[in-house]
């Protein structure tokens, strides 16, 4: 316990200053590219533990994950100021999400014809960590750029959803919701979670205006409210956007379960504790971020599909 403590709060000494310190927002980039390259090694450390993996394909599978990470934060119009984004404005080329998947998949597949043992079920196994790992972290970066504001509502509800699901599964589970992946995750420790995280996230959300702008240490941020620059919040009505607000906070306390879930699933199919030591009493990278990386997945689609339905222009850094 004194270890995670220790842990929990250098990170926090780390991490806090790289959000919140505007000036520092490259070299946030760079800790988030790296965390995503660690969770790459750590997801195919987790699949040796059935079938040994090429350091060829290992080499593959990190590049690739890499390439559609890079190629989905770039073709997003919200990260244009990303240094992937500018660097790639420097030569004159953009990386798109449909090259670098055509090139992954080019590459994964030829790994059959190529690699001595390299089977289907390889390739499944190599997609998975691709997709995967990817797609969260793209995730959470694209969110990061929409609005740091973003990224501090998921981890609210995650982490309350987490406190208090455990609270009211101690004192009040009595029907286990997944005893196979999960023996101690209650129905009652769910809906409790849930119940908290709703209230705790959309409190934040609908007052967001009147204390958001302290968030960005550096910059002129002027006060605005959760969804400006998501839609055109007087186009609805208070009442909508308060059952909007609660409705997302649900979903996304949903999600961070699921997230929860599928790591521990993970775990279980490949009889591992934890994916690495990364963050001694901690465990890994996708032991800390594993319900992060599917709650941003849906919060972001969440967001997309909001904002494609009120036809308005791209998201801007705000804060």
């Amino acid at each position: 316990m004194k270890k995670r403590i220790i842990t929990g709060i250098l990170l926090g000494i780390i991490l806090v200053p790289l959000l919140i310190v505007r000036s520092l927002f490259p070299l946030l980039q760079c800790v988030i590219t790296l965390f995503c390259v660690i969770a790459t090694v750590e997801m195919i450390h987790m699949v040796e533990k059935t079938k040994p993996m090429k350091m060829g394909v290992k080499i593959i599978v990190i590049i690739s994950t890499l390439l559609i990470y890079f190629g989905i934060v770039n073709e997003d119009p919200a990260c244009k100021n990303s240094l992937i984004y500018q660097f790639m404005a420097r030569f004159d080329f953009k990386l798109s999400i449909l090259t670098t998947l055509t090139l992954v998949c080019a590459l994964v597949f030829a790994c059959q014809i190529f690699v001595h043992d390299f089977d289907a079920a390889d390739v499944g196994r190599c997609f998975m960590i691709i997709l995967y790992i990817s797609l969260g972290f793209s995730s959470i970066t694209i969110l990061l750029f929409n609005g740091l504001r973003f990224i501090i509502y998921m981890i609210l509800i995650s982490i309350f959803t987490d406190i208090f699901a455990l609270v009211f599964g101690v004192n009040f589970g009595k029907h286990k919701m997944c005893p196979t992946i999960s023996p101690k995750k209650t129905w009652e420790g769910a809906i409790g979670g849930t119940a908290v995280a709703v209230l705790v996230g959309s409190l934040f959300a609908i007052f967001y205006h009147h204390f958001g702008h302290y968030f960005v240490i550096g910059a002129e941020v002027k006060p605005i409210r959760f969804f400006d620059g998501v839609f055109d919040v007087d186009r609805m009505p208070t009442v909508a956007l308060v059952f909007f607000i609660i409705f997302l906070s649900i979903m996304i306390s949903i999600a961070s379960q699921i997230g929860d879930l599928i790591c521990s699933k993970f775990k279980r199919t490949y009889g591992i504790k934890d994916f690495s030591q990364v963050f001694p009493g901690h465990g890994g990278i996708l032991d800390r971020f594993d319900s992060a990386l599917f709650a941003s997945i849906v919060f972001l689609c969440f967001l997309t599909i909001v904002r494609i339905a009120f036809d308005l222009p791209e998201f801007m850094f705000l804060g």
